[in-house]
């Protein structure tokens, strides 16, 4: 199989398995608090690629992980897991899903002030009018305005910067390496959070198997999407991230029982529809030069 196709399909899966991390998040916020929430997520996600290193013979404590890229890693997870955990406890699981929509964007952001990538006046546009879009999702309502949704923005931006570290990590660091740091520091935000919000709550019935799914499909996502953006292009491959929003919006409204209004679709509509132009001006670019 091509690596592009490869690098695709990594891509959809994965975003198909953290649709099943914030669904599991939900269920949990009803009776963890969310420190230990980020304990759990990061702790065994932590395990599960600790297993992989060991499986590979790569060294735990290396002085190779002593680089830039881990800590724009860790400290993008930091942000990003404990805006998005506390964006999933407080507001609809549909509208933090579009607002997520936003990472696209973010990313091609990054590429330009770091990779020096060019942005021209038609991209810039482009993100603009996706962050109208945004201002469309999170308006105010007759229910009032949710300031909570402003963290699924916050979360965008941290998880963008994860998921950028996969883009420029050297060859000599892994992703299983990389995504072990990464949820080592999750770990920490949840020994931070737990200061604050309270003693640890022993997990009873359906609540374990909650936290096991967390965990696995936590992972199984992580390393999907680090090993997809490092097969490909940012450009080539983040346009099947708004596959997302399918899933998460179904899964708003089939288990939550979640009403979709014409702004919040239409919102999404504009904050998809600006990074697939940008995508698709970028790509056209490529072809040219």
């Amino acid at each position: 199989m091509p690596q592009i196709f490869r690098a695709i399909i990594l891509m959809i899966i994965g975003v198909l398995f953290f649709t099943f991390v914030d669904l599991f998040i939900k269920f949990l916020s009803h009776a963890l608090p969310i420190g230990e929430i980020l304990i759990v997520f990061g702790g065994g996600t932590a395990i599960l690629f600790w297993i992989m290193m060991v499986r590979t013979n790569e060294a735990v404590l290396d002085r190779k992980f002593i680089h830039n890229v881990i800590l724009l890693r860790c400290s993008g997870e930091m942000i990003g897991v404990a805006a998005l955990t506390t964006a999933l406890i407080h507001a609809s699981l549909s509208t933090v899903t579009a607002l997520l929509q936003t990472m696209p964007l973010i990313l091609t952001a990054m590429a330009a002030i770091f990779l020096k990538e060019k942005v021209g006046i038609k991209r810039l546009i482009a993100i603009l009018v996706g962050f109208a879009g945004v201002l469309l999702v999170i308006r105010p309502t007759i229910d009032g305005f949710n300031a909570y949704s402003l963290f699924a923005l916050l979360g965008a931006l941290g998880l963008a910067a994860r998921d950028f570290s996969a883009r420029i990590v050297p060859r000599h660091i892994s992703i299983a390496g990389l995504s072990f740091y990464g949820s080592v520091s999750v770990v920490l935000t949840g020994l931070i959070f737990m200061l604050f919000s309270g003693g640890w709550v022993m997990p009873e019935g359906i609540m374990i198997l909650h936290c096991f799914g967390l965990i696995i499909t936590g992972a199984l996502g992580l390393w999907c999407v680090s090993t997809a953006m490092s097969l490909a292009d940012v450009s080539a491959i983040s346009p099947f991230r708004y596959v997302r929003i399918v899933f998460g919006m179904s899964a708003g409204v089939i288990v939550f029982g979640e009403h979709l209004d014409i702004p919040t679709l239409l919102g999404s509509a504009i904050i998809v529809g600006a990074g697939l132009y940008s995508w698709h001006h970028e790509r056209r670019l490529v072809q040219e030069s």
